[in-house]
């Protein structure tokens, strides 16, 4: 689902997310001239729900809000409307493609591994009182085993990944040129 036009000089809603209720409403709700509330609202929609978005990184919702707000300049205090919540609902739902859920997947488990590997090596920097070095040694061996292993499939699992970026800008990419600079009609795809 396309979000917005840039026809080289300004930013436009794109007509096709004028179709979706909520938004459409959001844009309605905004009696100012330049819409300055709804694009607020309209970027934060796709900073926090576009696969293509540089905040996606932050697999855990509420770090990646709490991220959007503080680097995009939201107020402090600044929380989505029922209604923006909505339209992300929604959006989420339009965008989502083969493609953008193995972006998700990829994303999620490269978290993971990361995670994974920071718990690892936090469990040696505080070993237990009463340890011998025996007994941290048979830990410090299996935990640079585990990390070894670990990270060796990181590499694979990166290439992967932005391989899985790449097919979901190109499944963007078609959709948009399947039409060809022409708007399709409502239900046309059926």
């Amino acid at each position: 689902m396309k979000l917005i036009d840039f026809d080289g000089q300004d930013f436009k809603v794109a007509d096709e997310a004028l179709l979706i209720r909520p938004i459409r409403e959001l844009f309605r709700k905004d009696k100012s001239k330049n819409k300055e509330e709804f694009w607020r609202q309209i970027s934060y929609l796709w900073f926090m729900c576009d696969p293509r978005s540089t905040y996606m990184y932050l697999m855990n919702e509420m770090e990646r809000a709490r991220e959007v707000r503080k680097q995009e300049g939201f107020p402090a205090n600044w929380k989505p409307t029922p209604l923006l919540e909505e339209a992300m609902d929604v959006y989420r739902t339009q965008s989502t493609t083969t493609a953008s859920l193995l972006l998700e997947d990829m994303r999620f488990a490269l978290d993971s591994i990361r995670l994974i590997i920071r718990r690892i090596g936090e469990s040696f920097r505080s070993t237990e009182d009463g340890d011998d070095n025996n007994t941290i040694d048979i830990k410090l061996d299996k935990a640079l085993e585990a990390m070894t292993k670990a990270a060796d499939k990181i590499p694979e699992l990166a290439k992967k990944l932005s391989d899985s970026e790449k097919a979901l800008v190109q499944d963007f990419a078609s959709e948009d040129s399947a039409r060809g600079g022409v708007q399709k009609a409502i239900g046309e795809d059926i």
